[in-house]
């Protein structure tokens, strides 16, 4: 997860940072304008179409270079174990580990092979702890509302501002629509939260009624597709992600209250927290299949890299530790030799 969500950070730092602005103001141009400030898209635009070698080139960063260690990073922490896996890109073995993945999660029982035993084996701890350790944890797990408040207002100001080529009003006034897009994701994070409550009261009373769940799922199901279809007609898609992410950011907040609470044992919980197992889990398969199914010889390139004894020699712990290797020799202990046993004299005699 820790590699998940550092390489998020990463998109979202490429797709919101700035990495070039311009470093002169609008007095540079002071005769264009006849002494009157323009609005500042109105100078952006007009220093990065005139004055760009001498404002704005000097601020330019390149993201790759800046991130290529963080990626470095994350990528280390996802998929380290198939790097030193001899056997990680043969398609046959990763499509026997692919259906274990997919047994262990819809296996349905407490025992450890199963994916509902792990999740509460791996939280029993929250149990025992105190309340302010889990205050800090949930302080600790703020920060996931924090990037999808940060991305909600990067959204409006996007929608309300800059695409309408607006600046945002010095005296306080503010359009409604920010609010109403809020209060509408609020909105669906109470419905979510109701439903949970809901489920917990009547999943037990409906064990029975499986056809009108069926209908009831595909009736939810149909509404929200003709949400998204009507949504596209009057947003972008790119609108569409990022409203889906701010409501993902905060489906996984919520989930980390429930943890905090010691609630990860109710059936919303653990709904929310599987789907996320599950996507996390296909991030890291999704390239080992896309490696082993169109660039196989990385399979045998990397059974030759591992099995050479040159390369393996140097991958000894020990070495890696710089600690000395004990030989073998010096770890054996002296035998004891025996007395030999001195003739008697009747032996002498003859």
């Amino acid at each position: 997860y820790r590699g998940v969500e550092l390489m998020f950070l990463l998109c979202m730092f490429g797709i919101y940072g700035s990495f070039n602005w311009c470093n002169c103001s609008w007095t540079l141009d002071r005769t264009f304008y006849n002494d009157q400030e323009p609005l500042p898209y109105e100078w952006k635009a007009r220093c990065y179409a005139n004055f760009y070698q001498e404002c704005v080139l000097p601020t330019n960063q390149n993201y790759g270079i800046m991130s290529y260690s963080l990626w470095l990073i994350a990528a280390t922490w996802v998929w380290a174990p198939f790097f030193f896996n001899p056997s990680a890109f043969d398609w046959d073995k990763i499509i026997v580990d692919y259906r274990d993945w997919q047994h262990w999660l819809k296996t349905k029982n407490d025992s450890a092979d199963s994916w509902y035993g792990w999740w509460m084996s791996e939280l029993e701890f929250m149990e025992h702890s105190t309340g302010f350790s889990r205050f800090v944890t949930w302080v600790r797990k703020t920060r996931f509302l924090a990037v999808a408040f940060g991305i909600y207002l990067q959204l409006m100001h996007r929608l309300f501002y800059k695409d309408l080529h607006k600046a945002v009003a010095d005296d306080g006034a503010a359009s409604v629509k920010p609010i109403i897009l809020a209060g509408a994701i609020f909105a669906v994070l109470l419905l979510l939260g109701c439903c949970g409550y809901i489920a917990s009261r009547v999943t037990k009373k409906l064990i029975l009624k499986q056809r009108q769940l069926r209908k009831l799922k595909f009736n939810l199901s149909a509404a929200l597709l003709v949400v998204a279809v009507v949504g596209l007609l009057y947003l972008s898609m790119r609108t569409l992600v990022e409203v889906l992410v701010i409501v993902c950011l905060g489906a996984y907040w919520f989930l980390q209250v429930t943890i905090c609470r010691v609630r990860h044992d109710h059936i919303v919980a653990t709904k929310i927290a599987q789907f996320f197992d599950n996507v996390v889990g296909w991030i890291v398969f999704c390239p080992i299949l896309f490696v082993a199914m169109f660039v196989p010889f990385v399979s045998s390139f990397q059974q030759r890299m591992m099995f050479n004894s040159a390369f393996t020699a140097g991958l000894e712990v020990s070495k890696l530790l710089g600690n000395d290797v004990i030989k073998l020799d010096d770890g054996k202990k002296a035998k004891p030799t025996k007395a030999k046993k001195r003739p008697s004299s009747e032996q002498h005699k003859h």
